[in-house]
């Protein structure tokens, strides 16, 4: 009898320590590593497990930055963001961080730049690195967030970025004095509303990057939680969506919104990526994905994801950062049947009408059992 209640007792814990750690292995993918989908498309992403490792990398790192700032001269004024970040890479193609987990390279990347100060006497302790040596700019569209958006700028000014595009959307507060004056960043103005989403699709025209990033001016994002989604870009995907579906309760008690984010999904044969949609910050866009998509599409999110999936891009969700709990409630977006939540279903169901132009009105699910031809 004793026996079995240990037995019982190690088998009860073995299936929490499995219910516990299922989540964090998603959170903890390898740098660069995608989501797969159809494994046509993806085969060549297929995952790594991140093996254990004894390797302190922040102390690799901090010897790293100590060796770089004796050996190389000090950047110039203007360029050291982007100076610094060459030479990081230069450390990563002689260590590669492709079996890491993300935390090695955050605390990689700290050391790095905390030897790099301490030698040169450049403090550039606060910075963060990126894992590309592709152009990447963020396009941010703003509207009477005068309180939040310079802590959003500020996470952003911590990365060597090809620019930051800031749309200010119809503001009646000081949310465009306060960018102008506090940031190197790009201010388009518009002094009426021009509309949800509108903003970024402005934004993304007027940007040439390779890597294009978008977050909201309401929500501050650590510059950490984004690399895994220019990595994902940089090493072959198209589109870098936020994984939210992990902070869902269970279907029985979703919203609309979400019960639509899964149908397009489904109907586009990712059921993979649940309720994650370009509807939630931050995510990232290549290059192509832009040309293929078209900057016009982007004021109806859904519309540009579900043309995405239906062109064949590479669709991925390769990171979560929790934008639900901290996602700002206002009269616009509270309670059940709202404006923004109406609006949003309406861009689901135009994308689905897009969608069914390129391929036909029941997509990829198939019809053998009606003779639909002795009516026609």
């Amino acid at each position: 009898m004793e026996l079995r209640k240990k037995k019982g007792a190690f088998a009860g814990s073995s299936m929490k320590r499995k219910a516990v750690s299922s989540r964090n292995e998603r959170l903890q993918r390898p740098v660069g590593s995608l989501r797969p989908g159809k494994k046509r498309n993806l085969s060549k992403f297929a995952l790594r497990s991140s093996p254990r490792t004894s390797i302190n990398w922040k102390l690799w790192g901090e010897l790293a930055g100590r060796e770089d700032a004796l050996h190389y001269p000090k950047p110039e004024d203007g360029i050291q963001r982007k100076w610094v970040n060459s030479l990081w890479l230069e450390r990563l193609k002689q260590k590669p961080f492709d079996n890491r987990t993300w935390k090695h390279y955050w605390d990689a990347v700290k050391g790095y730049l905390t030897g790099y100060s301490l030698v040169s006497g450049i403090n550039i302790k606060e910075w963060m690195l990126l894992p590309t040596d592709r152009t990447v700019s963020v396009v941010i569209s703003v509207m009477n967030e005068e309180t939040t958006v310079m802590n959003v700028l500020h996470q952003l000014q911590r990365m060597p970025l090809k620019e930051i595009i800031v749309v200010v959307n119809g503001s009646g507060d000081s949310t465009f004095q306060k960018v102008r004056k506090g940031s190197n960043a790009i201010v388009v103005h518009y002094p009426e509303p021009l509309g949800y989403d509108v903003g970024r699709a402005i934004g993304s025209k007027l940007t040439g990057a390779d890597i294009v990033v978008y977050v909201d001016g309401d929500m501050t994002i650590a510059a950490e939680q984004l690399i895994p989604f220019i990595a994902a870009i940089d090493r072959g995907a198209d589109v870098a969506l936020n994984h939210i579906s992990p902070y869902l309760k269970t279907y029985a008690h979703w919203d609309a919104v979400s019960k639509v984010k899964k149908l397009i999904n489904v109907s586009l044969s990712r059921p993979d990526l649940g309720v994650d949609s370009l509807t939630a910050v931050p995510h990232a866009l290549s290059r192509k994905a832009l040309d293929t998509i078209g900057t016009e599409h982007l004021m109806v999110p859904p519309k540009a994801q579900a043309l995405a999936l239906a062109k064949g891009l590479v669709v991925t969700a390769p990171w979560s950062v929790d934008v639900i709990t901290t996602n700002r409630v206002n009269q616009h977006n509270a309670g059940a049947h709202n404006s923004v939540s109406d609006m949003i279903i309406g861009d689901h169901i135009e994308a689905l009408h897009a969608v069914q132009k390129l391929g036909g009105e029941r997509l990829s699910f198939i019809d053998l059992i009606r003779k639909r031809s002795y009516l026609a």
